[in-house]
């Protein structure tokens, strides 16, 4: 690629709409171009960066006998009504009608299609084990979209393994998770694996490839003793307390005038709000439901989802509320008349204060078990610092992640749902079972740039640089160094190295800028010492260049690409 011939744009200065270091970066070396929220296009350079992210991929795939695939992304609607996922996804999915009335989706995700497919192969035991992948685009209408982490429309690559059993089912899962180790390690990225919720999914088991850096929009839950790691809203944890004998009081009812809030309620009261029952009303599959909680605690509704099993949970306004006869802003678990599910932390309570389901007034000395009955104990509750680890009872810490890889153990879920079958050994009919598997493209290529670039710009491992080598003719008017430079970039180029040629009406110093910012790990500086039969050799990584011979430039690059390489 010769610079005075290509379209290649950089920026002075860093987007201002944009909430991540990477794809800031990514924009202002030109390699992503803005259109809208969530929508970018892939400039020259950057669409290198995104090829070689495939071909790791793609080279990893078909290491482990994967068959490679496109299905479409224009989908009938119809596969994710008779999933259910329709529904779940809800808005998030992009609807189109087509002229003729038919309702279609741009594909969020695709395990409806590839079961759909399978149904064409398997008949029999015999046709089992294989595994389908594809690199394709997916659509999803994220609300916010303000780095690449959450395109509206981002490519990934997605698996799906068939096998007979849960046995076969764990064997491929193993399979895929060592496949995603070995490929993250060759993009140099440092994962942690994370368990997760598998609902969205309607799977059995997840887990998530997390890198932890400072931008990450998830949060984790680490155990700064084992190995645990869980998403902050998927996380279980134990506490500590114990249950203390106390000197039970009797309840007591109080005027609480236009006292509404936890807030209001711990001030007028002078209680601790650890010491305030928090009732929260919630209508579950169209019946209503009393969650109680500690004052001081936020409800997980991805908990509670998992709880009832369903996604069908709504908060009921105010107004439907009080057409009830409820009294809003003074709801108790006392003669609530509903099922009460609360979280593990309120059965160590005594002695505190709720609402009395009468305006204006509150109870005091309430005691669970004895002033009413929960039905059923759970946690309901975000992990906070009053938790520890759910294994080892250790320290937990929060940290911020961007999720790269995402795999499921689906069973036979989708099978059933598209009545995938095949006969065993004893012609008896059992339902496949299905692994998922997906890396998002985007977010790896922002978890490298996220893990590796400094005050200057990008610096790209060697496994993913759009050019491992990056030619900088000093001055283009010296008519011998200049044809040494082209002589040296057709060479490399020839021999399998992709070389980038600076050959811009530019000064020295913007040439040099413009490399540092867009990370090519070698630079050859053509320049003065050229009459000497000299050129300067520089690493992205390293903060001095030096001086080596014209002849033995072409076998320093061969040894340093392959000695990165083999980091790898």
């Amino acid at each position: 690629m010769k610079l005075s011939e290509s379209f290649f744009i950089t920026r002075r200065e860093f987007p201002k709409d944009e909430d991540t270091i990477s794809s800031k970066l990514l924009i202002k070396s030109g390699m992503l171009l803005k259109n809208d929220s969530g929508i970018y296009t892939y400039l020259p350079i950057g669409l290198k960066v995104l090829e070689n992210i495939k071909n790791v991929i793609n080279d990893e795939m078909k290491r482990i006998g994967a068959n490679e695939v496109l299905m479409p992304s224009l989908i009938n609607s119809d596969f994710y009504v008779r999933s259910n996922r329709h529904e779940y996804l809800g808005s998030e999915m992009f609807d189109i009608e087509s002229k003729n009335g038919k309702t279609y989706n741009l594909c969020p995700t695709h395990e409806e299609l590839f079961a759909y497919a399978a149904r064409y192969k398997i008949k029999s035991y015999k046709d089992l084990h294989f595994t389908l992948y594809q690199i394709s685009n997916k659509y999803r209408d994220e609300d916010l979209s303000k780095s690449i982490n959450r395109k509206k429309e981002f490519c990934m690559a997605d698996a799906y393994s068939f096998d007979a059993d849960d046995g076969g089912l764990d064997i491929s899962y193993d399979k895929m998770f060592q496949a995603y180790r070995h490929i993250f390690n060759i993009l140099n990225i440092d994962t942690l694996v994370v368990s997760s919720d598998p609902y969205s999914m309607q799977g059995l088991s997840s887990e998530e490839f997390q890198v932890l850096c400072d931008y990450g929009e998830d949060k984790i839950v680490k155990c700064t003793k084992c190995t645990y790691a869980s998403k902050l809203e998927d996380a279980s944890g134990k506490t500590l307390k114990v249950q203390k004998e106390v000197k039970t009081k009797e309840k007591k009812l109080v005027r609480t005038p236009n006292v509404k809030t936890i807030k209001e309620l711990s001030e007028f009261l002078d209680e601790p709000e650890t010491n305030i029952i928090k009732s929260l009303i919630f209508k579950v599959d169209d019946n209503y439901k009393m969650i109680l909680l500690k004052g001081d605690d936020d409800l997980n509704e991805s908990k509670l989802v998992r709880l009832f099993k369903t996604s069908n949970i709504e908060f009921p306004s105010t107004e439907e509320l009080e057409s009830k006869g409820i009294e809003v802003g003074f709801i108790g678990p006392v003669d609530a008349g509903l099922e009460i599910i609360a979280d593990n932390e309120i059965r160590y309570m005594s002695n505190c204060v709720c609402g009395s389901n009468m305006k204006d007034y509150h109870y005091i000395n309430v005691n669970p078990g004895v002033d009413f009955r929960v039905k059923r104990y759970a946690d309901l509750k975000y992990f906070d610092d009053e938790m520890v680890c759910p294994k080892c009872k250790s320290k937990c810490d929060i940290v911020n992640g961007i999720e790269v890889g995402h795999i499921f153990k689906l069973g036979d879920v989708y099978s059933k749902v598209y009545d995938l079958k095949y006969m065993n050994e004893v012609n008896e009919l059992g339902y496949v079972h299905m692994g998922s598997y997906g890396i998002g493209l985007e977010r790896c290529l922002s978890a490298i740039v996220e893990r590796n670039h400094d005050d200057k710009g990008i610096v790209w491992p060697f496994s993913v640089a759009p050019f491992k080598v990056a030619i900088v003719v000093a001055n283009i008017y010296d008519k011998e160094a200049y044809k040494y430079s082209k002589l040296l970039y057709e060479k490399l180029n020839k021999l399998g190295i992709d070389t980038i040629l600076d050959d811009r009406r530019e000064s020295i110093g913007v040439k040099f800028n413009d490399m540092d910012l867009i990370g090519i790990p070698i630079r050859i500086t053509v320049g003065k010492n050229y009459k000497n039969n000299q050129v300067d050799f520089k690493l992205r990584n390293e903060k001095n260049s030096k001086l080596i011979k014209t002849e033995a430039v072409i076998e320093k690059i061969q040894t340093t690409i392959e000695k990165y390489s083999n980091i790898y």
